[in-house]
C-alpha cells in the first residue's frame, strides 16, 4: 500500500513567452511547456518580478473597449 497524495495541485511555471494571440478563436500561442492535460484550463497573469514597460498591453485588455475610444478629436478652429 502507498502512503500520501499525489497530483491536482496548482503548478506555476515562469518566463513562458507567449508568441502570438488569436482573438477571434480565443486562443494564446504560449513557448514553452504548460503543466496540466490537454483542454484543462490555464491561468495567464503578467510577471511579478520585473517592472513592466511603458505602453505593453496587460493580458485582461479587451478588444472592444479599445475600439470604443474616439479615433480623432476634432480640430479646433476648424469649419462651421
Amino acid at each position: 500500500k502507498m502512503a500520501g497524495h499525489m497530483g491536482a495541485a496548482r503548478v506555476t511555471t515562469q518566463n513562458l513567452e507567449v508568441v502570438k494571440t488569436d482573438a477571434e478563436r480565443g486562443l494564446i500561442m504560449i513557448k514553452g511547456a504548460v503543466p496540466g492535460s490537454k483542454g484543462g484550463w490555464v491561468t495567464v497573469k503578467d510577471s511579478v518580478k520585473k517592472k513592466l514597460p511603458d505602453g505593453v498591453p496587460f493580458p485582461a485588455a479587451l478588444k472592444s473597449a479599445a475600439a470604443a475610444a474616439p479615433a480623432e478629436a476634432p480640430a479646433e478652429g476648424g469649419e462651421a
